[in-house]
């Protein structure tokens, strides 16, 4: 599935010059008008990829793409719109957004959820939706845990977050524009930038430097090294690695 977060407006060009129209409060898109205009548009994606032999689709194992895509256009598609949470109850753009920013940047399982790794396979943690949500545990053999891990894992040149609109890179004087319409400051505020625990330790329950298993033994950063560059890259490169950075 897809997340998208849709600003409440946009800048509109007038004779009078830009101004910023606000969306109602109650209402963005007609919602059933919108599912059914993002299911052509997907579809049409699909058949023009296709055409253009950038789609990889095994006709004896998939059967037709045609009647695949048939299949999808009878199908109702469903697209939910909402509201960030009002702040009464604790919620706000700005959590919207951090809640996001936590989700796009999860990985497939945490280390808490494991339960236990022996021969017998890997065993952890998941909640059953069907069954009400219930915590429950399941075995995998390692082979099967890895090749499941491996399927959130995104193809060559594929990223999790795009930008568009207002939100792109080239975007910017528009947004400087908007921010000046709206009446915001001109410079947006300085992050301050993190050493690596210091970040881990933003979001990490538990002290990043300590052992998760023993709760006594320490991390110890020895040295951060940059990208791998030169000779050493090609070497990589031939085994198919990628290397950009890293900690010992």
């Amino acid at each position: 599935h897809v997340h998208h977060m849709v600003g409440g407006g946009a800048l509109v060009q007038t004779r009078k010059g830009a101004r910023w129209q606000a969306a109602k409060k109650k209402f963005l898109f007609p919602v059933k008008k919108l599912s059914r205009d993002f299911r052509e548009a997907f579809c049409k994606g699909i058949r023009k990829l296709h055409k253009k032999g950038k789609l990889v689709w095994d006709e004896a194992k998939m059967g037709s793409i045609e009647a695949m895509i048939t299949t999808a256009m009878s199908q109702k598609w469903e697209v939910y719109i909402e509201p960030p949470p009002d702040k009464a109850d604790n919620g706000s753009p700005e959590t919207l957004a951090e809640y996001l920013a936590r989700y796009f940047h999860s990985i497939a399982i945490s280390n808490h959820r494991i339960v236990k790794i022996d021969d017998d396979g890997v065993t952890f943690r998941y909640r059953d939706n069907r069954d009400g949500g219930e915590e429950k545990e399941m075995t995998l053999p390692g082979v099967e845990f890895i090749r499941r891990f491996l399927l959130h894992v995104l193809p060559h040149r594929f990223v999790r977050v795009r930008h568009y609109g207002l939100h792109h890179n080239q975007a910017q004087g528009l947004r400087r524009q908007v921010r000046a319409l709206l009446g915001f400051a001109g410079t947006l505020p300085t992050v301050a930038k993190l050493k690596l625990l210091e970040w881990l330790a933003t979001f990490m329950e538990e002290d990043p430097n300590q052992c998760p298993h023993c709760g006594q033994g320490q991390m110890r950063l020895l040295h951060e090294f940059g990208p791998i560059e030169g000779w050493r890259s090609i070497v990589l490169g031939f085994f198919g690695l990628k290397i950009n950075r890293g900690v010992l």
